[in-house]
């Protein structure tokens, strides 16, 4: 199996990014991605800084996020077309760590600074659980935050989230999930980054879940796109899925919606208006992220009950 470390780091979805490996269809490979930079190690309890400062590079800018492991092209990838990113085994690093700077979009204006100051928390990773304190302690639920590719004609910051992919901090995108993206450059140009180890529904305080890095396995295959497609789509073993970006949330959710409808007739035979009543029976929706610069959406239907 090909292995890709994270020695380059791009901070943008872009075409202008080099190429740092290349993969063939159908074949499975290995991406090392690397922990957002964190709190000055300084802060860190003393037993646990030597292990945070193995996984955290003081290298990396103070003012970006979410470093992608370099820029992948697949071979045989066409404009046009879409990828399918299969997401295989999650191993994470032993540490990481979560932070709010004292504002974020989840929280009213008249709030300020919510009244607690800046805060953050360094936890150690064990046994596929995450040690908050002396007395809780969390399952693991890995993740991949970012993945996505180049955009058609804008480069886009690793904050970012739109058609392309990018930001996106949804839950579901995770082992044995595919994630559909559209095609816009020759090889695709994939990049994958800010793996969490456990991450709540809005992300709350910004550095949200609890930030890592590790190795994600992923497998890539190039299909026709569907003809309806608008937005990228996931799905795993239970659920068909749509997303969408944007801001104020009710847009982002009014997208995603637009996308299943979409979906479900072009694939399920469904009328728009039998499928937009089908999904008041059975839809299930939120928002994953409420602090990137548009906030993300999922919305999703059983398998159990498409036919």
């Amino acid at each position: 199996m090909k292995h890709f470390d994270s020695k380059i780091l791009y901070y943008t979805h872009s075409s202008q990014n080099e190429v740092t490996a290349h993969v063939n269809q159908n074949e499975w490979f290995k991406v090392t991605t690397q922990m957002n930079r964190g709190p000055d190690s300084k802060l860190v309890p003393e037993n646990i800084r030597n292990l945070y400062n193995k996984y955290r590079s003081d290298n990396q800018p103070k003012d970006y996020g979410n470093p992608s492991s370099g820029c992948i092209y697949i071979q045989g990838a066409e404009i046009g077309k879409v990828l399918e990113v299969e997401i295989g085994n999650i191993q994470l690093n032993p540490i990481g760590w979560t932070r709010y700077r004292g504002s974020t979009g989840a929280l009213p204006g008249y709030l300020g600074k919510s009244n607690i100051g800046e805060q953050f928390k360094v936890c150690l990773i064990k046994n596929d659980e995450i040690l908050w304190d002396n007395n809780l302690s969390f399952p693991v639920k890995p993740m991949i935050g970012v993945i996505g590719l180049a955009p058609k004609i804008e480069s886009k910051h690793n904050g970012w989230a739109g058609i392309w992919g990018g930001n996106f901090d949804i839950q579901e995108i995770t082992t044995n999930a595919k994630v559909y993206l559209p095609i816009e450059h020759e090889g695709a140009l994939l990049h994958i980054g800010d793996m969490h180890a456990r991450q709540g529904d809005g992300e709350i305080c910004g550095g949200g879940g609890i930030e890592t890095g590790g190795e994600v396995e992923l497998k890539v295959k190039v299909l026709d796109r569907p003809v309806s497609m608008t937005w990228p789509r996931i799905e795993n073993n239970e659920y068909i899925m749509t997303t969408a970006c944007d801001k104020p949330a009710e847009d982002a959710f009014r997208l995603a919606l637009c996308e299943m409808i979409l979906w479900l007739e072009e694939d399920y035979n469904m009328p728009q208006g039998e499928a937009f009543m089908f999904l008041s029976q059975c839809l299930e929706a939120r928002v994953t992220q409420f602090v990137n610069p548009t906030y993300t959406y999922v919305a999703k239907v059983p398998k159990k009950f498409l036919q």
